[in-house]
């Protein structure tokens, strides 16, 4: 695993790690055959890489950070689609199996096919082509980020960026806990996940009390995940109702809905102790550890 080195400067060590993640989503996707695997490891690595571009934000400049992160979107944003797609089967199944014996009677057969026709429909537009133009755009990442021209202390940018993602990750738990609404729980999401990547590049820096954060950062994050698959499921639902009999619509989205109560109820219970410090309370103390380890 990519991780900062004691004797190296903390801004380009978290380059070096960028750098690292932006070749392995390439590499992931430099197959002759890519398979689900290949788009699953392109994806987290994207994602890892914009966590850690966020920790350079103040020291590269807003149009440089701007232009990067809008290309590591870009790139991962076929992948995500056919992401989606994979797991909505797996995760009805999942829901179907969990609320046994209710769900024992609903015929799913139809509503199963078209899921599957999409997922196929989703896997093929992940294209050689495709891949070869993603493979291109990060190739350019990574050759623009070794010209940066890294200004700051150490520090200084680092709790910058991990301040920035950590009072993002608050201020939007408490506009999710208000609305419950899909959009408002998926930006949250998005920050829970930046910050528990960020969380790994630190690790090193206070091994025990940053991983365990890091680990309940990553439950946070699988909760969640797992409400967004549910809440894309639910849209497929609502749009393919042609596929259902009776009552077995109403009841597949009833049980659906229960489901989804319960890991947001438990993301919030969770998002509760994650995020109960203020943000400079939460940055001050990881920089007291940053600076024990850079004098030892």
């Amino acid at each position: 695993m990519a991780e900062l080195q004691p004797d190296e400067p903390g801004v380009s060590g978290v380059r070096r790690i960028l750098q690292e993640w932006v070749a392995g989503a390439s590499d992931a996707l430099h197959k002759k055959r890519i398979s689900d695997a290949n788009i699953h490891d392109a994806r987290k690595q994207l994602k890892k890489s914009r966590a850690a571009l966020r920790l350079l934000r103040n020291s590269i400049g807003e149009i440089a950070y701007r232009r990067e992160n809008t290309a590591l979107r870009d790139a991962a944003r076929p992948l995500g689609v056919a992401r989606d797609s994979k797991v909505l089967v797996a995760a009805l199944d999942d829901l179907v199996e969990r609320y046994e014996p209710a769900t024992r009677s609903l015929k799913l057969d139809k509503f199963r096919r078209v899921l599957r026709q999409e997922q196929t429909a989703a896997r093929k537009a992940i294209t050689l082509t495709l891949a070869n133009k993603q493979r291109k755009v990060l190739r350019e990442v990574k050759a623009r980020s070794a010209k940066w021209n890294m200004k700051g202390a150490d520090w200084e940018i680092i709790g910058g960026g991990l301040g920035r993602i950590y009072h993002g990750g608050k201020k939007r738990m408490k506009t999710a806990k208000r609305s419950r609404a899909n959009e408002d729980l998926h930006d949250w999401r998005k920050q829970v996940k930046y910050l528990w990547h960020q969380l790994q590049i630190l690790e090193p820096v206070w091994p025990g009390p940053l991983g365990e954060l890091a680990d309940q950062s990553h439950k946070l994050a699988d909760h969640l995940g797992d409400d967004h698959d549910l809440a894309v499921l639910r849209s497929k639902v609502t749009a393919h109702t042609e596929t259902f009999q009776g009552k077995d619509c109403d009841a597949l989205i009833a049980v659906l809905d229960r489901r989804r109560k319960q890991l947001q109820n438990k993301a919030f219970r969770l998002g509760a102790r994650i995020f109960q410090e203020k943000p400079e309370r939460f940055v001050g103390r990881i920089g007291r550890y940053w600076e024990l380890w850079r004098t030892e």
